[in-house]
């Protein structure tokens, strides 16, 4: 069973290593200087310290297999965040538990952290399919915008607007 929690200091060496494991074929096609791969547990770690920063871990039959954060209050790459509008920041799941729609469910179930939420933000490279089948999934749609932050690499940024009934 698939489970979602707040992120705990325990947490952050098992999860660098599933981050490092997750963004490494990425950096290995893409080669960006600000990927993932290359940062250490103090990455992690600051999320776990920072005010804007709303982390979590993933677990499946209670096994940590990924985190995620979100972010709100403060600008972030493609857009400057209003009141109840977060960032997911990033997504990172066990290569093994990959193309199984975990992250897609994790990302549906932190949702439920917030509900005061009128939308959400996501960004990610736009030659990535998987992702946008992913996050399509979760219910986020294309802005239109996009941003080239590294030689080769462009972010497309997408949207969920939350529907209230």
């Amino acid at each position: 069973m698939l489970t979602v929690r707040k992120m705990e200091r325990a947490d952050v060496e098992i999860l660098t290593r599933i981050q490092k494991d997750a963004f490494y074929p990425l950096y290995q096609q893409l080669h960006d200087p600000s990927n993932p791969y290359l940062r250490g547990r103090e990455d992690i770690e600051r999320r776990l310290d920072n005010p804007f920063t709303h982390p979590f871990t993933i677990e499946y039959d209670g096994c940590i297999v990924g985190g995620l954060w979100y972010v709100s209050g403060r600008k972030v790459p493609l857009c400057e965040l209003q009141p109840h509008e977060y960032y997911l920041g990033r997504v990172f799941i066990t290569t093994d538990m990959q193309g199984k729609k975990v992250a897609r469910q994790a990302i549906l179930m932190c949702e439920e952290y917030f509900p005061d939420a009128v939308k959400y933000y996501v960004d990610f490279p736009d030659v990535l399919e998987k992702n946008r089948r992913c996050y399509a999934g979760a219910g986020y749609r294309p802005t239109g915008i996009k941003q080239e932050t590294d030689p080769g690499v462009t972010l497309e940024l997408y949207e969920k607007i939350v529907e209230r009934t």
